[in-house]
């Protein structure tokens, strides 16, 4: 046998190490290489931000974020596990995605069909593969609650009558948000509008300066009415100090002398519903969050959910909860569900 050389060793082990710096070496050091490079995400099983699975969502979008940030232009997301989406989560996903694609216009989004059938028809009730440009044959959907959700996005606050939501207004809104409730989420709108994008976003994401977006799931199952409202801006927490509320300011100011402003953002919620004062000072508009949290009241069986930042608050049959999470999810969401009256027999 041929003897192998006293530096063989020494050889087999560089070339070895050569092999694995090729695998692991940074690849795409250019912008060039950066964004013809496509960037893979697997979907959490369950969307909700309202559960224990909060984080894994979380972190499924902030994955997402930070590679369109780092340069990426080609994003896949991998449905193969999911198993359930549930309104808050979802919304807060499709707003995301939503809001990337209007920032970065070469940004190109794709995904598998799930293999969830049901999440697959979610998806596509709710647009979903219609924005990321998905060419997918449309299946019949038998499902009551997912056929009856609806979709609506806006960049403003609506008028009083209910038909320009109709007309000017993206998908189309469940005909029963009347009375309080329609003035609670044009409420929303406002409070959208004026406070949430009052300050930049701590995600690093530049935007245009008439950028402030809100996105609306609504739906009506089983007499129930659910509306989930969601906006990505800095947060209730965070937007008090710039608010020009008379209510938020006075409160806020008289937080911050005793340092109270740092118990977390779930108190700092429940002081906005509490002191949120209209900006018209007009007798036929609402009291911001307070209108909405009065409305689930005065209905036998609502419920109210706030979720911002890391704090969240609930209303439920006149009683009120809140607490805070560990994580951020940047942005707010609200969420309604009431019964309905029985309607009319035509």
């Amino acid at each position: 046998m041929k003897k192998l050389p006293e530096d063989y060793k020494i050889r087999a082990l560089r070339r070895e190490w050569n092999a694995v710096w090729r695998i692991k070496r940074p690849r795409g050091r250019t912008q060039r290489h950066r964004q013809g490079r496509t960037s893979v995400h697997t979907a959490p099983q369950k969307f909700c931000v309202f559960s224990e699975v909060r984080n894994e969502v979380i972190n499924f979008i902030e994955s997402i974020r930070n590679s369109v940030k780092n340069g990426c232009r080609s994003i896949l997301i991998d449905f193969s596990k999911t198993t359930k989406l549930i309104s808050s989560g979802t919304i807060l996903f499709y707003s995301e995605i939503d809001r990337l694609l209007d920032n970065f216009p070469k940004l190109k989004v794709s995904c598998n069909i799930p293999l969830n059938n049901k999440v697959s028809l979610v998806l596509q009730q709710i647009g979903f593969y219609s924005r990321i440009g998905k060419n997918v044959k449309i299946s019949e959907c038998n499902h009551d609650d997912v056929i009856n959700w609806r979709v609506a996005k806006g960049h403003e606050v609506l008028g009083e009558k209910y038909d320009i939501i109709l007309g000017k207004y993206d998908g189309i809104i469940t005909p029963a948000l009347q009375g309080e409730l329609y003035a609670g989420l044009t409420e929303a709108m406002t409070n959208a509008h004026h406070h949430a994008y009052i300050a930049k976003r701590s995600d690093g994401i530049s935007t245009p300066k008439n950028y402030k977006p809100w996105w609306m799931f609504s739906q009506e199952h089983n007499g129930m009415l659910s509306v989930v409202f969601c906006d990505l801006g800095v947060g209730i927490p965070n937007s008090l100090p710039y608010s020009d509320d008379e209510g938020w300011r006075k409160w806020y100011l008289v937080m911050s002398r005793f340092g109270m402003h740092k118990l977390g953002d779930a108190r700092l919620i429940k002081g906005a519903i509490r002191h949120s004062k209209t900006r018209t000072r007009q007798h036929n508009r609402g009291k911001g969050l307070t209108q909405i949290v009065e409305t689930i009241n005065a209905s036998e069986g609502g419920t109210a959910i706030l979720l911002s930042n890391r704090g969240w608050y609930q209303a439920k049959n006149g009683n009120e909860t809140y607490d805070d999470y560990q994580r951020s999810i940047n942005g707010t969401i609200i969420s309604w569900q009431m019964p309905l009256a029985a309607r009319p027999e035509s």
